[in-house]
């Protein structure tokens, strides 16, 4: 296991001596993380801009940055228009 992997198992670890409210909270940071990454990936995939994507998708540049940086977790409605212009759609995976 590399570095990075075991501070993420200490994390993890730790958030589950904390109890279920950390755990959870835990969970909606990796979420929102998750979501910031995958956008941003598919957005250099498409060899878009934020500018472009934002006139494609018509979501504010500002608020893709934020999503992209994981400063706010974007709604389904707005992860589909940013996903639309890049090709990709919304899909539910098992873990």
């Amino acid at each position: 296991m590399g570095d990075f992997d075991d501070l993420i198992q200490f994390i993890e670890d730790e958030a589950q001596a904390d109890g279920p409210a950390a755990v959870a909270e835990l969970r909606a940071f990796d979420a929102r993380f998750r979501i910031a990454s995958e956008l941003l990936e598919a957005r250099k995939q498409a060899h878009m801009t934020q500018r472009e994507l934002a006139a494609a998708s018509g979501v504010q540049q500002a608020e893709i940055s934020k999503i992209e940086r994981g400063e706010i977790t974007p709604g389904v409605s707005t992860v589909d228009r940013l996903l639309r212009p890049l090709g990709k759609r919304l899909a539910v995976v098992a873990d």
